[in-house]
């Protein structure tokens, strides 16, 4: 099977387990996801942390935003740009309700708003649909965070649910970016990413 056609398999059953998820246990495994990231050393050491809005029952990212705040960390989330190609950049964020809808029905900020570059991450977290053991991630097929963040020196760490986390290998190809580090309500996983 071809790269592209084994890629949409996955994410099509990736994304239907993820979808019959109850708000309850999305609300409960998102807590224990979020507070084993905070004990990383990859948060603690971090200044500037670009966050996602969690869509379609993703890994909740609230309470990371909230002790980012209470530790004084930067805080920057996504938005879709258009023009010639679509593609991502990231702004500041002081506030929640500074989020409004975007393209996708995920929240984002005002473009209007203070841009923050690439090179200034320490930390991207970034949703998925699907990873694997070796740092691969399988996201919805447009691309958007594998532009963004493939020349960025950041760590890029995914948040999952354990059963987003595949026994096989997720194909890879030429343009998509690895993580540092995988973080599940039950473990840690961290790679030698190359930049």
């Amino acid at each position: 099977m071809r790269p592209k056609a084994l890629k949409e398999k996955l994410r099509s059953a990736a994304l239907g387990t993820r979808r019959g998820l109850a708000f309850e246990d999305v609300f409960r495994l998102s807590a224990l996801a979020q507070k084993r990231l905070l004990g990383t050393r990859l948060y603690r050491e971090s200044k500037t942390i670009a966050l996602y809005s969690s869509f379609s029952n993703e890994v909740l990212t609230e309470e990371i935003f909230e002790r980012a705040k209470a530790d004084g960390k930067q805080i920057c989330y996504p938005r879709v740009v258009r023009g010639h190609a679509r593609h991502l950049e990231f702004f500041r964020v002081d506030s929640l309700r500074d989020l409004t809808d975007g393209p996708y029905e995920i929240k984002e900020p005002a473009e209007d708003g203070s841009k923050v570059d690439t090179s200034e991450l320490d930390l991207c977290v970034v949703p998925g649909v699907a990873f694997d053991g070796a740092g691969n991630r399988l996201g919805y097929g447009k691309g958007y965070y594998d532009r963004a963040l493939g020349a960025a020196g950041c760590a890029i760490v995914g948040l999952a649910y354990e059963f987003q986390v595949l026994k096989g290998d997720i194909p890879l190809e030429p343009f998509d970016v690895r993580l540092t580090a995988l973080v599940t309500s039950s473990r840690v996983l961290t790679f030698k990413r190359r930049l």
